[in-house]
């Protein structure tokens, strides 16, 4: 069986875990995804240049909840206030999930960021391997802007 390749970043916030999940759960839709854009108008296009749906810019009106579309991802598990999980609807040779949990933590909160992937065969790890240095890069950077919105948002 393959390995999950993938990181977790875990950072504490100043700001309550309402705020927090607020944040978090805003993700794609016009809000975006708290990362450059450009990077997923890139893997969106060799998606669809693989066959794959490619972007899309879509988010339900109402709070999230399983089996909602969000852009190229789809929500794959939902605890409201704490935890979101969302899977990509691109082309993959593997699976893989991103994973936003909130805590509370003293006077604010811990946001931890997971992002894993599971070759499927030695094309899946081929792709996990060229690509994990930019998914390290990207949902660090993610995880920072979330935990900065977040805080902008009680200043």
């Amino acid at each position: 069986m393959d390995t999950v390749i993938g990181g977790t970043r875990s950072s504490h916030v100043d700001a309550p875990p309402e705020v927090v999940w607020d944040v978090v759960s805003s993700v794609g839709g016009d809000t975006g995804w708290f990362t450059p854009e450009v990077v997923w108008r890139a893997r969106c296009g060799v998606d669809r240049l693989l066959g794959g749906p490619g972007r899309r810019r879509q988010r339900p009106d109402r709070p999230l909840r399983v089996g909602d579309r969000v852009d190229f991802w789809t929500v794959t598990g939902l605890e409201a206030g704490r935890r979101l999980v969302l899977s990509p609807d691109t082309r993959l040779p593997g699976h893989m999930d991103l994973e936003l949990e909130v805590h509370p933590e003293g006077d604010g909160s811990r946001l931890v960021l997971r992002h894993g992937f599971t070759p499927d065969g030695p094309a899946g790890r081929l792709y996990g391997e060229a690509t994990r240095l930019g998914d390290v890069a990207l949902y660090a950077w993610m995880h920072r802007k979330l935990v900065l919105a977040a805080q902008a948002r009680t200043a």
